[in-house]
C-alpha cells in the first residue's frame, strides 16, 4: 500500500509541476512544450495529417517564424535528393499521435487554430507525457513487487520520482523521449518476466514488437535486446541452455524478428518515400567515439553535465552491482551487462551532454534496471535500524538536491544546461536568487577574486572614437597588448549594443590571454551578452589574477554574433 501512495503522491507533484509550477503549454518560443528536440520528433505529425508535405516540410518555416521553437531549423536538413528529411526517427510520432489528434479534433470544433502547434496541441502533448508516466510507474511498481516488498518498493520509487531527474523528464519536460522509454522499458521487463515464468509465447511477441518501437524511437535501445536474452540468467551455463532454448524455437524467433522489424520498416518507409533511400543517416555530421575519445568519465563525474553530481543518489545503483556479485544473486549477469552497455552507448555520443540537459537525461529510460539493479541493497540497508536511517537521510536530501535543481533549471535560472563547471557550481549550490554577477563564473570557471577597490592602482584609461573599436559579425578587436603588473587584474569595459545575442555560442566574449613570447600561459573570457539588453550602455567588468609567468597581455574582443557590439570605454586596474 505504501508503494501505491508513492505513486500518487509523485504523480500529483508531477503534475502540479507541469500545469501549475511551470505550464510549458502556456510558455511561447523555446520555453514551450514543442520545442527543440520535441518538436522534431513531433514534426511528422502535422506533416502529414495537417499539411501534408512529408517532403519539402513548405509549411515549416512560417510556423518556426510564428511559433520559434529553436534558435535554428535544425530539426530537418536538406537531403541530396533536393527534399527535406526530419532529423529524428518517427517513433515518438506514434506515441503522440492519440493525444496529438484529439487535440486537431478539438481545434476543429472550438475555432482554436488548427495549426498543429496552438495552445491545444502543447496542452494535449504534456498531458500525454503525464499519462505515459503513470502508465510507466504502475508497470514498475508491478515489477517491483514480483521481487520485492511493498517497503522496499515504495523506497525504490520514491527515489525515482523524487531524487533523481526523472521527475523533471516525466512533468515539465515529459514530452522528451526518455520519459515514454522509460515507460516501455518498464513493460518489456513485465513481458520478459511473464514469458520466462509462463512459458507463453505471446509475451514473447509483445515484448518484441514493443523493442522495435523502442528502436524507432531512438535506434541505440537495440541494447534492450540484451534483456531478453539473459533475463534470469545466473551463470555460463544458464546462458548455453538460454541460447540452446532459441535454437529450439526458430519459428518462433523468426516470428518475434518480424514483428519486432514492423516498427523499423515504418523509418525506412518514410526515407525511401522522401529520398528514394531506405537507409538515411540523419544525424549528418553528430557521431559516435567507440574507443578513443569515449566520453564516460565526462558523462558521470564532469560538474558540465556529469550524471552523478546532478544525480547523487543514483550512485546507490553502481554499489548495487557490486553488491549483487558479493552476495551471486541471479540478476548480476543481466543487470551488469545492461548497465554497463547503457554507460558505453550513451557516453560514446560525441555530443554527450545531449544538447544541455538536467543532468544526464540520456540515462533515465533505463533506470528501471539501474534501480532493480540497487533494489538488494536497499532491501538489506531497511533491514538495519542504522543503515535505515543512513539511507533514509540519503534520500531527503538527494530529493531537495533534486527539487532545488529542477526549480533552478526552470524558473530559478541558476542551472545553466551543459555550460556547468566547478567553480559556478560551488558558488551557486543551494542558493536561492539568480545573481547575474556569478554567471561570469560560466566563462571564467575560476574562483571568486575578492577586490579591494582602495587598494587598486589605475594601469590605463582609454575612451574610443566613435566606430573605432566595434566589432562587427565574425569579427575580433584588440583593445590591449602590453604590459601589466603581476598580481589581480580588473578589466572595466564600456559596452554598447543595438540588439541582445540570445544564442549563449553567438554571444561576444571579452578575452583576456597572459602569454610568454609565443607561449599562452592563461587564457580567461567573459561572454558579454550575458549582462546587457537591447539598446544599453553598460560598464562591464572581470577579475581574474595572472599566472606565475608571463611576459605580456593581449585584452580583445570576439564577436561571433550577427549583432555588432561596442566597446566604448577601457579601464585596466592592478592589485597586488
Amino acid at each position: 500500500m505504501r508503494s501505491r501512495w508513492v505513486i500518487i503522491i509523485g504523480m500529483v507533484a508531477m503534475i502540479y509541476a507541469a500545469f501549475v509550477y511551470y505550464p510549458k503549454w502556456k510558455l511561447p518560443r523555446t520555453e514551450a512544450t514543442i520545442s527543440w528536440d520535441v518538436s522534431g520528433y513531433y514534426l511528422y505529425l502535422p506533416a502529414f495529417f495537417i499539411y501534408h508535405d512529408l517532403k519539402n516540410l513548405d509549411f515549416k518555416p512560417g510556423l518556426d517564424e510564428q511559433y520559434y521553437p529553436s534558435s535554428s531549423p535544425y530539426q530537418s536538413y536538406t537531403h541530396t535528393s533536393g527534399h527535406q528529411v526530419m532529423k529524428y526517427t518517427c517513433g515518438l510520432a506514434i506515441l503522440y499521435a492519440p493525444f496529438f489528434l484529439l487535440a486537431h479534433i478539438l481545434a476543429l470544433l472550438f475555432g482554436w487554430p488548427a495549426d498543429g502547434y496552438s495552445s491545444i496541441y502543447q496542452f494535449f502533448i504534456s498531458l500525454g507525457g503525464l499519462v505515459y508516466a503513470l502508465i510507466g510507474l504502475v508497470f514498475f511498481r508491478r515489477l517491483l513487487l514480483r521481487y520485492f516488498d511493498d517497503l522496499v518498493t515504495a523506497v525504490v520509487l520514491a527515489i525515482l520520482v523524487f531524487a533523481t531527474n526523472y521527475f523533471d523528464y516525466a512533468s515539465i519536460t515529459g514530452a522528451m523521449s526518455h520519459n515514454y522509454l522509460f515507460t516501455l522499458y518498464a513493460s518489456i521487463l513485465i513481458c520478459i518476466d511473464q514469458f520466462y515464468k509462463s512459458g507463453s509465447k505471446k509475451w514473447f511477441f509483445i515484448t518484441c514488437f514493443i523493442m522495435g518501437l523502442m528502436v524507432l524511437i531512438r535506434p541505440t535501445e537495440v541494447l534492450s535486446k540484451i534483456l531478453l536474452v539473459a533475463w534470469g540468467v545466473s551463470s555460463w551455463s544458464g546462458l548455453k541452455e538460454r541460447v540452446q532454448f532459441y535454437f529450439s524455437r526458430i519459428p518462433m524467433v523468426v516470428y518475434g524478428v518480424i514483428l519486432w522489424a514492423i516498427c523499423p520498416l515504418i523509418q525506412g518507409i518514410y526515407w525511401k518515400y522522401v529520398t528514394g533511400e531506405w537507409l538515411v543517416y540523419s544525424y549528418q555530421e553528430q557521431g559516435f567515439s567507440w574507443l578513443e575519445g569515449h566520453h564516460i568519465l565526462q558523462g558521470v563525474l564532469s560538474y558540465r553535465a556529469g550524471w552523478l553530481v546532478y544525480t547523487p543518489i543514483m550512485i546507490l545503483s553502481l554499489l548495487g552491482l557490486i553488491y549483487l556479485w558479493i552476495r551471486a544473486a541471479g540478476m548480476r549477469w543481466v543487470l551488469t551487462a545492461f548497465i554497463l552497455g547503457s554507460l558505453y552507448l550513451t557516453f560514446a555520443w560525441d555530443e554527450w551532454t545531449y544538447g544541455g540537459s538536467l543532468g544526464q537525461r540520456a540515462l533515465i529510460q533505463h533506470y528501471p534496471l539501474y534501480l532493480l539493479a540497487a533494489a538488494p541493497l536497499i532491501r538489506d540497508l531497511l533491514a538495519r535500524n542504522l543503515s535505515k536511517y543512513v539511507l533514509y537521510s540519503m534520500i531527503a536530501l538527494s530529493s531537495y538536491y533534486n527539487l532545488w535543481l529542477t526549480h533552478q533549471a526552470h524558473k530559478g535560472g541558476i542551472y545553466e544546461a551543459g555550460m556547468m563547471n566547478k567553480a559556478y557550481f560551488w558558488h551557486t549550490l543551494f542558493k536561492s536568487s539568480n545573481d547575474l554577477e556569478s554567471k561570469k563564473l560560466l566563462d571564467t570557471n575560476e574562483p571568486v577574486v575578492s577586490w579591494d577597490e582602495a587598494a587598486a592602482k589605475m594601469i590605463k584609461d582609454t575612451v574610443y572614437q566613435t566606430d573605432t573599436a566595434c566589432a562587427q559579425a565574425s569579427q575580433a578587436i584588440t583593445l590591449y597588448d602590453g604590459l601589466v603588473p603581476a598580481g589581480k587584474l580588473k578589466v572595466n569595459t564600456l559596452v554598447q549594443i543595438d540588439l541582445k545575442e540570445w544564442d549563449v555560442w553567438q554571444m561576444a566574449q571579452l578575452i583576456l590571454q597572459y602569454s610568454t613570447q609565443d607561449k599562452v600561459e592563461k587564457t580567461v573570457m567573459i561572454r558579454l551578452h550575458r549582462f546587457i539588453n537591447n539598446h544599453e550602455e553598460k560598464w562591464i567588468d572581470l577579475v581574474t589574477t595572472s599566472p606565475l609567468q608571463y611576459d605580456h597581455i593581449k585584452i580583445s574582443v570576439w564577436n561571433p554574433s550577427s549583432q555588432r557590439i561596442c566597446i566604448k570605454a577601457l579601464r585596466l586596474y592592478g592589485q597586488k
